[in-house]
């Protein structure tokens, strides 16, 4: 067999690269080379012999490889693939898979040679062959070659490593079809999967499983339910008895890799019907994680990460089949031994897995003497793990633990990164609002993000919290203290002045005995310049409303008067509107009052639209591979948590999409 370094042009050519003294001379020598073999492939006077153009083609592949664009010789490399020697086919392959995409039309030329390949009985052919299908096919190869694939992996005549390759090879195939067809239907293929899983040699089983847990992820598990039964002994025989050669034990380890691939296709089945298949699946759990403590105590990096990948997909395989409550007890154990460790991946993982955990009721509680290491995890410098320490709080989050969880959020977000600022303060508020003691510890949080990360609060905060101070006439005087209060020391977010303007114009009138209603309007105009037009125009209401609670105050009705008369010549046509009309109502407050500027009536019931912006905030989506036992947390509590049904507090959003334009509107229309 000649090799690609017994081609004396090609070594000729490759020490002339290695000569050039800098880019210059190299590409000079490039485009010579190249400006040669695009004469020799062009002359149809004289046939290249197929050393000619297997020696080409190397050179192709080398300057291709120095990082040079090959437009050329495609063709001839595709004419190399029926040749019958083994050194102008494998350059022939090489070049077709290096050199082209699943969707070059010369590919079609090379159908035909690799179908002869397939079917010879040289199993060298049939590996190149399988190999390149398994890396550069298309859907037109799939038509083609799918028969053929299947026949050598059905072959009891040919060796395991070829089998092996039509397994993956295959698997590419089922993959670059449409999503509304079948190269396989379970009903035929379900009982050669069943014989694969059978095989002794352990490439060819990880070749297989492989398939299946493609086949899988791609449909689903039906029709393969006797593959589950194999599925067990075959990880009973990997954990338990070790069958396995020197080849594929790694650092002590039964074939890893195969255990993990296993578990994890399992977790696309049903629950095993049967004590028995149920015990046998228990026991061989458990083997896992007491392997996995011995593993602790060991020193070998690479050992320890090989059965933590098993460990893993055994916690996944747990959830998915909703085993027993021992088992889930050793997981919660297993995965807060690791919230300490220096590993940042296998910190992320069990934040990961533990937050999969905290939505099974029954270990809740038991993942909670973890709290203070997940929240020591909020100060990570990875701010992945940051990102998964936030979500675990959020879902093991309950009534006993809400308040120091929230307090402890909020102080972490001053130091939080600004990506994750706006995640953080939705889900402050959802737990806030969820397991609020009272109503007046909610308002403290709302005001404490207003203040801290005002410019993070979307509008759906601030229009939360005035609904509950509307509906709790106790906590009225209250929210109006405190939001002055707030206003005292110079915060003056956009979403905080809109939240004071409603609050301070319907309630401020409680505490104007504490602090006048003058300087509670001072509080608010000295703001005013900054501010958008729409929240200008919630000023001017509250304005309006403190006038008409106050309307023997001859200093503020001068000052605000002032401000009515000044707007109402200004270019915006809202605010013009607006001045124009409260500064006639100014003129007879009493009649207002009775008449056009009433109290806020109380909001009716509606589900929670905090629910909604979380989904969008944490771009939540369908996982694409494990839908059923992968469920983020937010994805839970937008489908499980209907608010007026849990908490005395949890009032609706208001139903009109404007809500600016809604609350002006019911304030003086």
């Amino acid at each position: 067999m000649a090799k690609a370094g017994s081609i004396r042009g090609l070594q000729v050519f490759i020490g002339d690269i290695r000569a050039c003294q800098n880019k210059e001379q190299e590409t000079k020598r490039v485009d010579k080379e190249l400006a040669k073999i695009r004469a020799k492939f062009g002359d149809e006077k004289k046939t290249l012999t197929a050393y000619d153009r297997k020696k080409y083609v190397w050179k192709l592949l080398y300057i291709y490889m120095l990082g040079y664009d090959v437009e050329f010789g495609h063709k001839q490399a595709c004419d190399l693939i029926p040749s019958q020697k083994y050194s102008e086919k494998q350059v022939g392959y090489m070049a077709c898979s290096i050199l082209m995409n699943e969707k070059d039309e010369f590919l079609r030329l090379a159908i035909n040679g690799i179908h002869n390949d397939l079917v010879s009985r040289n199993e060298a052919f049939q590996s190149l062959a399988l190999t390149f299908v398994g890396n550069i096919a298309g859907s037109e190869m799939a038509e083609a070659l799918t028969p053929d694939v299947l026949k050598l992996l059905q072959s009891g005549t040919v060796r395991s490593v070829v089998r092996k390759k039509a397994a993956l090879c295959l698997l590419r195939l089922m993959r670059k079809t449409a999503a509304d067809q079948q190269l396989v239907s379970a009903d035929t293929f379900a009982p050669i999967m069943s014989q694969l899983l059978e095989e002794r040699d352990l490439g060819l089983l990880l070749g297989a499983v492989t398939l299946l847990l493609g086949i899988c992820v791609r449909t689903t598990s039906a029709g393969y339910e006797q593959c589950q039964g194999k599925l067990l002994r075959l990880l009973e025989r990997l954990v338990y008895l070790r069958e396995v050669t020197a080849d594929y034990t790694y650092y002590g380890i039964a074939s890893p890799w195969l255990q993990a691939k296993v578990l994890r296709t399992l977790q696309y089945f049903p629950s095993p019907e049967g004590t028995a298949a149920q015990r046998q699946l228990h026991d061989v759990l458990v083997a896992i994680f007491n392997s996995c403590a011995e593993t602790g105590k060991s020193s070998t990096v690479n050992k320890t990460n090989a059965q933590h990948a098993i460990l893993f997909e055994a916690i996944s395989l747990i959830l998915a089949l909703d085993c027993s409550k021992d088992l889930l007890a050793s997981s919660v154990t297993t995965l807060g031994r690791f919230l300490s460790v220096k590993e940042p991946n296998i910190r992320y993982l069990a934040l990961e897995n533990l937050t999969r955990l905290a939505l099974v009721p029954e270990v809740l509680e038991s993942i909670t003497p973890h709290q203070g290491t997940i929240l020591g995890n909020l100060k990570d410098p990875d701010v992945s793990i940051r990102r998964r320490a936030l979500d675990l709080l959020f879902t093991m989050c309950d009534g006993g633990s809400a308040v120091e969880v929230v307090e402890e959020l909020v102080k972490y977000l001053t130091v939080a990164d600004f990506g994750m600022r706006e995640e953080l303060v939705l889900k402050i508020c959802i737990l806030a609002e969820k397991f609020a003691p009272n109503v007046q510890w909610y308002v403290d949080v709302v005001l404490a993000l207003l203040e801290r990360a005002g410019d993070f609060c979307n509008d759906d905060i601030w229009h939360r919290v005035v609904q509950l101070i509307t509906n709790n006439e106790g906590s009225q005087a209250y929210a109006a203290s405190q939001v002055v209060e707030v206003l005292g020391r110079g915060a003056s977010h956009e979403a905080l002045m809109c939240m004071a303007a409603y609050v301070i114009g319907e309630y401020g009138r409680l505490i104007k005995s504490q602090v006048p209603t003058l300087d509670q309007f001072r509080l608010l105009h000295e703001r005013f310049p900054t501010l958008s037009s729409t929240t200008k125009g919630l000023l001017l209401t509250a304005y309006l409303k403190m006038l008409l609670s106050d309307p023997g105050n001859e200093a503020l009705k001068s000052e605000v008067t002032d401000v009515f008369s000044r707007y109402s010549r200004q270019l915006d046509p809202e605010l013009q509107q607006r001045s124009a009309e409260y500064l006639v109502l100014a003129q007879n407050p009493s009649s207002a009052a009775a008449s056009y500027v009433l109290p806020m009536p109380k909001w009716e019931g509606r589900e929670s639209a905090l629910l909604k912006r979380l989904a969008v905030s944490c771009r939540l989506h369908s996982p694409q591979t494990l839908p059923h036992i992968s469920m983020s947390s937010a994805d839970v509590i937008v489908q499980q948590i209907w608010w007026p049904n849990q908490h005395p507090l949890l009032l609706p959003v208001p139903r009109s999409e404007d809500w600016h334009a809604g609350w002006a509107s019911r304030s003086h229309m």
